[in-house]
């Protein structure tokens, strides 16, 4: 049986596998009780946006810049500049689509 890889366009698995290990490095930055809510992360150009499921965990994110570039650094990875950003959850916001 031939292995899924062999069916992906190579740079999709190529993403996937960036994307994996930065969660990785960015869960480990992260206090746990971060972990949870945090959906999503890119890096590009060494800014690193973050997107948490509501802005009070938004928010809290933002406090944590310094420790989180400092982190990334340790790890070999430049950071030089931290975004959180909000994007509710997609139940969250089927829920909001239906109420119309």
């Amino acid at each position: 049986m031939q292995q899924i890889n062999n069916f992906l366009d190579s740079e999709l698995v190529r993403r996937t596998q960036q994307w994996k290990q930065l969660r990785r490095t960015l869960d480990k930055a992260l206090p746990e009780e971060f972990r949870a809510h945090v959906s999503y992360a890119t890096l590009v150009d060494g800014k690193l946006t973050i997107f948490s499921a509501s802005p009070s965990w938004t928010s809290r994110l933002r406090f944590h810049t310094t420790e989180i570039i400092e982190f990334f650094e340790t790890e070999g990875v430049r950071v030089t500049e931290v975004l959180a950003r909000t994007v509710p959850k997609l139940e969250a916001r089927a829920s909001a689509n239906n109420k119309d």
